[in-house]
């Protein structure tokens, strides 16, 4: 295993019509679908730690209890955007994941996503707890570190758009 891992995945991906709504748009419910897709990868990439192989040796595996998001700016068909994932927390039995979609050309925010995970035994239909190889990882790995932080979404969005807007206008002096 790798002993210098990232906190912070990037990758790119296209925005496809298919994913859009009648005005070009991604779709709202679309949004979740990248963020997913973009981690499963992602953490397969970089971590070595590919979900469904352990979920199919172990027969357990995490499953999505909420999601919140922002929609910052729009995104449209054909536009390739990067998403950033980072694990922010975890505890015994959870995971909370941050996700970022950004816009490749101005490197404005276009959206933000927490989404927290349980994992579970998949037989039992019961959380169970992550085991000590995964710990290891989320200790490695977690943004925040163990333990769930007391701190809210919306939070976090106006702390991102604060930093965004700061950016921005660097970006215009130049």
């Amino acid at each position: 295993m790798e002993s210098n891992y990232k906190q912070v995945l990037e990758s790119k991906t296209l925005i496809r019509f298919e994913d859009c709504d009648p005005f070009g748009h991604l779709n709202n419910g679309r949004y979740i679908d990248y963020y997913l897709n973009a981690r499963e990868d992602q953490v397969r990439d970089n971590y070595g730690l590919d979900i469904y192989a352990l979920a199919k040796t172990t027969g357990k595996a995490w499953v999505v209890t909420s999601n919140q998001i922002a929609y910052l700016r729009e995104v449209k068909f054909m536009e390739t955007v990067k998403i950033k994932t980072s694990l922010r927390w975890f505890n015994d039995t959870d995971l909370l994941m941050e996700g970022q979609m950004v816009n490749l050309e101005t490197g404005s925010i276009i959206s933000v996503i927490w989404t927290r995970f349980a994992y579970i035994d998949v037989r039992k239909g019961q959380k169970v707890s992550h085991g000590e190889e995964l710990v290891e990882l989320f200790h490695k790995v977690a943004v925040l570190g163990e333990g769930k932080q007391d701190a809210y979404f919306e939070d976090r969005v106006k702390e991102l758009r604060s930093e965004d807007a700061a950016d921005q206008a660097k970006a215009k002096q130049v």
